[in-house]
C-alpha cells in the first residue's frame, strides 16, 4: 500500500508517495504568492517579439511571463483588433502553464483549462473529447452525446479517465462548478485590474487527490493543522472515498521527515551520482540546453552481466533512469550514453524496454532514437521546475 506524506519544510510544502520503502513521486510546493501552474491572472501584453514568435505579458508585481504565438489562440482580449492578433497594451486572462525556472520567466497560455475530477473545461472551440485511456467505445459515444448538450459557450469538455462509469449527475454537478469558474474568468478578464488572480490552481498535494483513481488505497499522513484542514475539506467536497484515509500525526512524537528518511532521500535525488545494485552507477548532469546521463560499469565491470554483452546491465540502468527522470522531474532534451553493445538485437531490446518504462510517466515522455554514436535521445514535456531547483530555491535540505 502506498503512503502519501505531506509536511512543511520552511516556507515550502513537501508531498511524497512512498511504497515498499521507495519513493513513487515527489513534489515541492512554494509558499502562497508563488506562481502555480493552473493559476489564471489578468495580464497585459507588454511587447510582441516576432523574432521569437511570442510576446511578454505582465501579470503585475513586476512579473513578466512569456506567451508563445502558437498558444495565443482565441484570446479573450480587450480591445479586439481587425487583424485578429494581440498587440502591446491588450488586456486578457492568461493561465500559468509552467512556473518560473532558472533564468527563465513563467510561460502562459490563452487557451486556458479548468480541471476537475471527471472533466476538463478548455477555452476554445466547442467539442467533447475523451481520455485515450477509456476504451469502451459504446460508453464514450453515449457520453459524448449527453455532455455535448451541456456546452453553451466557446469551450470544449474532456472526459477524464476518472469519469468512466461515474454517475452522470455527479459529472454534471462538477460541470456546473467549472462553468461558473469559467464565466468568472471570462468576465474578470475584461473588468479586473492587471495582476488580479481570477482562478487558483490547486497545490500539488490536492492535485494528487484529484487525479488519483477512485479505487485508491493510499493512506494520507500530515502533521500540520492547516494542511490537514485543507486536505479533509477537499476530501469532503470532492473525494469522500479518501476522507477516512487521512490522518493527522503529532509532530512532537516523531516527525514525518524523520520517519520516512526524507533528508537522505532528497540528498540522493539531487546527487550527481546514482549507484545501482550491480555496482554500476549513473552520472546525471543537468545543463541549460539538455540533461546528459552517463552509464558507467563501475564496480560491475567484472560481473557476469558485463561479460554477457552488457544487456542485463543496461536494462538495470534503463529502469533506474526512468525512475530518476520522473522523481527529479527532468525535462526537455535528455541524452543517455549507455554502455556500447555489439548486438543489434540487444540494442533493439534495450530501446523497447526503455520505451515501455517511460510509458507509465504521467508527463509526456518520448524515446526519439539512438544516434550513430549510440546516444539515446529522449524528450520530456516541461511542466515544473526540476526537483534540484526547488530544493535550492526553498532550502529544502
Amino acid at each position: 500500500m502506498e503512503t502519501r506524506i505531506i509536511y512543511k519544510k520552511g516556507d515550502a510544502i513537501v508531498c511524497a508517495g512512498v511504497a515498499d520503502n521507495r519513493l513513487t513521486d515527489l513534489r515541492i510546493t512554494g509558499p502562497e504568492g508563488d506562481l502555480t501552474p493552473g493559476d489564471i491572472y489578468v495580464g497585459r501584453v507588454e511587447s510582441v517579439v516576432d523574432g521569437i514568435a511570442g510576446m511578454f505579458v505582465s501579470i503585475g508585481r513586476d512579473r513578466n511571463c512569456f506567451l508563445k504565438q502558437s498558444r495565443a489562440a482565441v484570446p479573450i482580449a480587450t480591445p479586439v483588433h481587425k487583424d485578429g492578433k494581440l498587440h502591446a497594451g491588450d488586456v486578457l486572462p492568461v493561465q500559468i502553464e509552467r512556473d518560473e525556472g532558472r533564468n527563465k520567466p513563467a510561460t502562459v497560455v490563452t487557451d486556458f483549462s479548468l480541471t476537475g475530477i471527471f472533466l476538463v473545461l478548455i477555452h476554445g472551440k466547442k467539442e467533447v473529447r475523451t481520455s485515450s485511456k477509456i476504451t469502451d467505445e459504446a460508453w464514450k459515444s453515449a457520453m459524448r452525446k449527453e455532455i455535448g448538450g451541456w456546452i453553451d459557450g466557446e469551450y470544449a469538455l474532456m472526459l477524464r479517465t476518472n469519469s468512466y462509469r461515474a454517475d452522470v449527475e455527479t459529472i454534471r454537478a462538477e460541470f456546473l462548478r467549472l462553468r461558473d469558474a469559467y464565466e468568472t474568468v471570462v468576465t474578470g478578464g475584461n473588468t479586473r485590474a492587471i495582476g488580479t488572480k481570477l482562478f487558483s490552481g490547486l497545490p500539488d498535494y490536492l492535485c494528487d487527490m484529484r487525479d488519483s483513481g477512485l479505487d485508491l488505497q493510499n493512506r494520507i499522513l500530515t502533521e500540520d493543522d492547516d494542511i490537514f484542514r485543507s486536505v479533509t475539506d477537499f476530501a469532503k467536497r470532492f473525494r469522500p472515498d479518501l476522507y477516512d484515509k487521512i490522518e493527522l500525526r503529532d509532530k512532537s512524537v516523531y516527525p514525518l521527515e524523520a520517519e520516512f528518511n526524507m533528508r537522505t532521500r532528497l540528498e540522493e535525488l539531487t546527487s550527481r551520482k546514482v549507484w545501482l545494485k550491480s555496482g554500476a552507477y549513473l552520472v546525471i548532469d543537468p545543463a541549460e540546453a539538455m540533461t546528459v546521463i552517463d552509464v558507467n560499469t563501475g564496480k560491475a565491470s567484472d560481473s557476469k552481466a558485463c561479460k554477457a554483452g552488457f544487456l542485463t546491465f543496461n536494462l538495470e540502468a534503463a529502469a533506474e533512469i526512468a525512475y530518476q527522470i520522473r522523481l527529479r522531474n527532468l525535462s526537455g532534451i535528455i541524452i543517455v550514453d549507455f554502455v556500447d553493445m555489439d548486438s543489434e538485437e540487444d540494442r533493439r531490446t534495450l530501446m523497447q524496454t526503455l520505451r515501455n518504462l517511460l510509458e507509465s510517466d504521467p508527463v509526456k515522455t518520448k524515446v526519439v532514437d539512438i544516434t550513430k554514436l549510440n546516444l539515446v535521445e529522449i524528450t520530456r514535456m516541461k511542466k515544473h521546475r526540476p526537483l534540484s531547483e526547488d530544493v535550492r530555491k526553498y532550502h529544502v535540505e
